[in-house]
């Protein structure tokens, strides 16, 4: 079992948490089933800062693509980036293939316009998200109502999971659909 704790950078005091503490008191408040304890630990804690929402360019050039938590492709709604990193593995191979089969070095952009595609607004839709739930007043009132539905909380989890079926309209794929419109129409920040 892996545990980690993370923190947003649009908490205003991210920097004054002591992130190995948080890390000692969830662990403490763990059930114990989950076996989780300082004699079960197979290391010491480790951390750094994850960049998200394919927060890092150039993530193409004319000799090079760059993947996975490298290219800031990790979920920011979660902190999840092993099948991200899975996935745009599988797009920058097929940019590199083309580049070879066609003797072209641009054809390795098409990297980038799939990331595009595929990430893009879903991306922006958790940045909006994540700047909303660093103010503390905004994440208590959504973690009071969130906790009191279940249901609620299984479309959040589809939604922040990626989860989402294209081919089937549930109420998560409705939900986000709604906010997604929403986000298309605001500007970055």
């Amino acid at each position: 079992m892996n545990v980690g704790v993370g923190l947003l950078s649009t908490f205003r005091d991210w920097k004054s948490v002591n992130t190995s503490r948080l890390m000692e008191a969830f662990c403490a408040t763990a059930p114990e089933s989950w076996g989780i304890s300082p004699e079960t630990a197979t290391c010491a804690p480790t951390g750094g800062r994850l960049p998200t929402g394919s927060s890092v360019e150039p993530r193409v050039g004319p000799t090079f693509v760059v993947v996975g938590d490298a290219a800031g492709s990790v979920n920011p709604f979660n902190g999840e980036g092993i099948s991200v990193a899975y996935e745009t593995g599988r797009l920058a191979a097929d940019a590199v293939d083309l580049a070879l089969l066609t003797g072209d070095g641009l054809a390795l952009r098409t990297y980038d316009t799939r990331l595009e595609s595929v990430y893009g607004l879903y991306f922006k839709v958790a940045r909006v998200f994540v700047r909303a739930i660093g103010n503390p007043a905004v994440m208590r009132e959504l973690t009071r109502v969130g906790m009191h539905s279940r249901t609620l909380m299984e479309w959040v989890l589809r939604i922040m999971a990626n989860l989402l079926r294209p081919d089937e309209v549930g109420p998560a794929e409705a939900a986000y659909r709604a906010v997604a419109a929403l986000v298309k129409l605001a500007p970055e920040p």
